[in-house]
């Protein structure tokens, strides 16, 4: 069964990390205060993207079989992942050709870490691609519900630990495991979940609107908190932010519950691409910091109106030239733009 407000759940979580990759691509001379605000609602935007991956596969998990299933993820999330990922490579490559004596082995490490080129999210698809092999193991939890309990040492393990470095794949994919785990469980929950945060969902966005005034009127940091490593103890007991996106995360499902009718089918557009949007989105925002210092001298500073405009041009072009690729490239375009 297609779950609308889910769908429209993958618009929001795409638009939260462009905005939240767009405030951090800004100068902050101008209003330092208004992008620390900014990085307190929007970082850890990734939370927002792995729960709802975590949902679809619990809700898909009836007809999982694990070849199709892995040949799905090749084809639509890693193939496009390797297609949109060469200009940055090729860039990379260019800008480096007179000191980089290896760069087969430059390559592979980049597709492998998804870091070194300009396009710096990209990390994202070798640590989901952790998901997609283990799915067996995600499998054994959806048919032994028990198992579920689980999510509890280690999210406790992830709030107390911080978040690592990008670079450090499975250390990663570890600290993100309990929001896929939760994810999932709250598909398994479903029918009692919808009832309940169709009810609650105005005191969870009161919770989370709390914490982050809080954060931002108490905190002498901002956004996400990247420690060098696990419990290397630069920042409080507790990962804030991760707890805050995941408490965002259910007030969402019941606020696009609530407004479905409203929104009806205005956010599918941006919710089919949400892929190619993660994809390419930051190929423009290092554009325009590239042609802002050739026009301009400088990154334009931070402010409310430029953060918006950004953000808005950023999706905007995107699903645009999406949009186009998709005629151009026809039924093809899903392995190689990744919608």
């Amino acid at each position: 069964m297609f779950l609308r407000y889910v769908h429209n759940f993958r618009a929001v979580a795409i638009v939260f990390i462009v905005a939240g990759h767009a405030a951090f691509t800004l100068g902050r001379t101008a209003e330092p205060r208004t992008m620390d605000l900014l990085a307190d609602v929007l970082d850890y935007g990734t939370v927002l993207f792995l729960f709802i991956a975590g949902f679809l596969f619990q809700h898909l998990a009836a007809t999982f079989d694990y070849r199709r299933y892995l040949g799905r993820k090749l084809r639509n999330v890693i193939l496009p992942y390797a297609v949109t990922l060469t200009p940055g490579i090729a860039f990379i490559l260019w800008t480096t050709r007179n000191t980089e004596p290896h760069p087969l082995y430059r390559i592979a490490t980049i597709l492998v870490t998804g870091l070194g080129t300009p396009d710096y999210p990209m990390w994202f698809v070798p640590m989901i691609a952790l998901f997609y092999l283990a799915a067996p193991l995600f499998i054994l939890v959806v048919r032994h519900p028990r198992l579920y309990w689980i999510t509890l040492p280690l999210l406790a393990f992830s709030l107390l630990a911080h978040r690592p470095p990008e670079i450090e794949t499975a250390a990663i994919a570890l600290y993100f495991l309990p929001v896929y785990l939760i994810g999932m469980w709250a598909c398994h929950e479903r029918d009692r979940l919808e009832p309940l945060l169709l009810r609650v969902w105005p005191w969870l966005l009161a919770v989370f609107v709390g914490a982050v005034i809080t954060r931002f009127l108490f905190s002498p940091t901002h956004g996400g908190d990247y420690s060098r490593s696990f419990f290397s103890g630069e920042y409080r007991l507790i990962d804030e932010m991760l707890l805050m996106k995941l408490v965002l995360a259910f007030a969402l499902i019941g606020v696009l519950q609530r407004f479905a009718s409203a929104i009806g089918t205005r956010l599918t557009p941006i919710a089919d691409i949400s892929f190619t949007i993660f994809f390419v989105h930051v190929y423009l925002l290092y554009a325009f910091v590239l042609g802002s210092r050739y026009l301009l001298g400088d990154v334009p500073e931070g402010t409310l109106l430029t953060w918006f405009a950004l953000t808005v041009a950023v999706v905007g072009v995107t699903a645009a030239a999406t949009f186009a690729a998709k005629r151009v490239l026809g039924r093809h375009s899903r392995s190689l733009i990744g919608s």
